[in-house]
């Protein structure tokens, strides 16, 4: 399948565009619903990151049928490379999940350092459970909202978390990384991964801390040309905070 280099002036304009969506559902939306409203963070948040990711997700597709391919199972399969996972491919992706978890574990120091520059502190109406959720996660409890018996809840998170990792996987890995190949040859995991990490301006203090992690998730895809692995780590790094919503509301 032969395929358009995705150079320098596309790859800067489609970074902007993605990380803008991004910052203004997260950095400037949410805290203004929250302060126009009075109502928990929780749901503007949510409104904000479920718009963004069906955006992000929604892009993906596009793009897709923009690059001529025909609207089938097969040819979708082959182009975003959502190849059947063997052995050698679950081993990388396990070593994503050691990596990524790893160094924002050992580089956690580097989040206070940048939260105490006003360029990278955190908006005064952020949460303090969104901020650091390792030190304020409270049980039952998400974004001032409490959780037990909002059965809504689960059914909204599950939807923003689908759209979430297949939209983000879709866009940077599926369609964008394969056509930086092309661009960029054995580079390209370079070049994916910092879009990829920096598109999380709407949390700045993390930046440092997230650089490693996703430069080699995009490098780890690159090697085994098979955009599962990415998908699985992601789901998998997201799926605890489902797992509290879940226990939340339940109680």
């Amino acid at each position: 399948m032969k395929l358009k280099p995705l150079g320098w002036t596309p790859t800067i304009i489609l970074f902007l565009c993605t990380a803008s969506i991004l910052l203004v559902f997260h950095y400037h939306f949410a805290p203004a619903y929250k302060s126009a409203t009075g109502k928990p963070y929780l749901i503007g948040y949510l409104i904000g990151w479920v718009s963004a990711m069906f955006l992000v997700f929604l892009a993906s597709l596009i793009a897709y049928r923009i690059d001529g391919h025909p609207i089938t199972k097969d040819v979708f399969i082959e182009r975003y490379r959502l190849h059947r996972m063997d052995l050698k491919d679950w081993g990388w992706t396990l070593a994503m999940l050691v990596v990524s978890v790893g160094f924002l574990a050992g580089l956690s120091f580097t989040t206070d350092w940048l939260k105490s520059i006003p360029l990278f502190s955190p908006p005064a109406l952020y949460p303090p459970d969104l901020v650091n959720p390792a030190h304020h996660l409270t049980q039952g409890v998400l974004f001032e909202m409490p959780l037990q018996g909002r059965w809504w809840l689960m059914i909204v998170y599950f939807i923003g978390w689908f759209l979430n990792i297949a939209g983000e996987e879709f866009w940077y890995r599926g369609w964008m990384l394969p056509r930086q190949e092309v661009a960029f040859g054995k580079y390209a995991w370079i070049v994916n991964g910092l879009m990829f990490n920096f598109q999380h301006l709407y949390m700045p203090w993390n930046l440092l801390a997230m650089l490693p992690g996703s430069l080699f998730v995009s490098y780890a895809v690159q090697h085994q040309r098979n955009t599962w692995m990415s998908i699985i780590w992601h789901g998998l790094v997201n799926f605890s905070l489902l797992i509290f919503i879940i226990q939340g509301v339940i109680g």
